[in-house]
């Protein structure tokens, strides 16, 4: 039986974007269901924060390889920082291991640099490694239309090596089965520690407003197409504002709020920047509607919006663009609302019907939160991904 699993990656933890919420997710998870899960950390820790160089947050054990010294120069943090930080987490690994044996070891990352660095490493000392991925790998979530070459050949020697995958979407799976080989998969399109939302209930606020929540990438969520969609509507429900939540790049930042300029939406439109994560439930069952709106992409087609999950729980109608697999899991005005996307016209039609029926959005909403519980629910999730594990080690 699967008792003891590692999981490496770059991400910041146990705050951070939506691959650490993830990772956050599965681990207590699989520690829910009587497991010890290692996270380790292979990027240089920068900067102080509330959060130590190791640690437990919710049963998962965290540890960082390194603490990057800021003061540095950029070709001591290349030459020295960086190599410095994957050898201390192969160390960090191997005294694990001696202490307690790894059933396996999840490779939260996809970069062929990495990849060929830990994998070989790891068959050495005789553990078992998963693929778990939930978006293309570069340069195609970059936007781009394919991997190059070396990319391919770095992949098909290391997944000689790999036992298992776990993957966000089937997308992904024939993806990887044709890129390379095919190998036992669990797929894993959403997963949410749903404990964060007990007891959140929806509080009176000043202003009632819609809520978006993401990373504000415009490549891959194109908020102008909600703020253009809330200039529609924003007159006849003039109690109603529009929050952003997100950290957009200079660049994105300026075209959205070159958008709202325009549109004469600055007394309206709100670009809010980024949210503490322990606050984020609360503020979405605060809102009237949750919006998103990502684009066709092939991104998006090897992805699964993680703010989903996070939308279903709030017991809040969210109105979701359909790209990807979406629709394999959720149906229009049962229990999202489903659009299409770039059409602006029909999204405002969207976000009118919800603040004209707010008892029918109620029910939808409330139809989205069973479901999620049942099939995106942290601990039931991961009880599946034990049983293939058991299976498949």
């Amino acid at each position: 039986m699967t008792n003891k699993i590692g999981i490496l990656c770059t991400y910041s933890f146990p705050e951070g974007m939506a691959p650490t919420i993830r990772i956050l997710s599965y681990g207590q998870g699989l520690v829910d269901n009587g497991c010890k899960v290692e996270v380790v950390i292979f990027q240089p820790k920068v900067g102080d924060n509330a959060y130590s160089l190791s640690g437990y947050v919710g049963g998962v054990k965290y540890t960082y390889a390194h603490k990057r010294d800021t003061n540095k120069s950029k070709l001591y943090k290349l030459f020295v920082d960086r190599p410095k930080s994957l050898l201390n987490a192969i160390k960090k690994i191997r005294n694990s291991h001696k202490e307690e044996k790894f059933d396996c070891i999840l490779l939260s990352f996809d970069h062929p640099t990495y990849l060929l660095f830990f994998v070989p490493v790891l068959r050495i000392m005789g553990i078992k490694i998963g693929f778990i991925g939930d978006e293309f790998p570069e340069p195609i979530r970059r936007l781009k239309s394919a991997i190059p070459f070396s990319y391919k050949l770095a992949y098909k020697f290391v997944y000689q090596f790999i036992s298992f995958r776990v993957l966000m979407t089937r997308t992904l799976q024939r993806f990887y089965d044709e890129l390379v080989c095919e190998k036992p998969t669990y797929i894993l399109c959403s997963i949410l520690n749903t404990a964060r939302f007990d007891g959140i209930v929806k509080q009176k606020v000043s202003r009632k407003y819609m809520c978006y929540m993401g990373n504000m990438m415009l490549a891959k969520d194109n908020v102008d197409n909600i703020i253009r969609a809330f200039k529609r509507v924003c007159d006849d429900f003039s109690d109603v504002d529009l929050y952003l939540y997100g950290t957009p790049n200079d660049k994105d930042k300026s075209i959205v709020e070159g958008v709202i300029a325009e549109l004469g939406l600055g007394n309206r439109v709100f670009i809010k920047g980024r949210i503490d994560y322990n606050l984020v439930p609360q503020t979405l069952a605060n809102a009237e509607i949750l919006v998103t709106s990502q684009p066709v992409t092939k991104r998006a087609a090897g992805g699964f919006p993680t703010k989903l999950a996070e939308y279903m729980m709030s017991h809040t109608p969210a109105i979701v663009t359909n790209v990807g697999e979406i629709h394999y899991y959720v149906q229009d005005n049962n229990t999202v609302y489903l659009v299409e996307p770039y059409d602006d016209v029909a999204y405002a039609e969207k976000m009118r019907y919800i603040l004209s029926h707010p008892q029918e959005a109620k029910e939808v909403a409330g139809r989205a939160y069973d479901y999620a519980i049942a099939n995106f629910g942290s601990k039931e999730v991961t009880k599946k991904l034990i049983d293939f594990l058991d299976n498949t080690l």
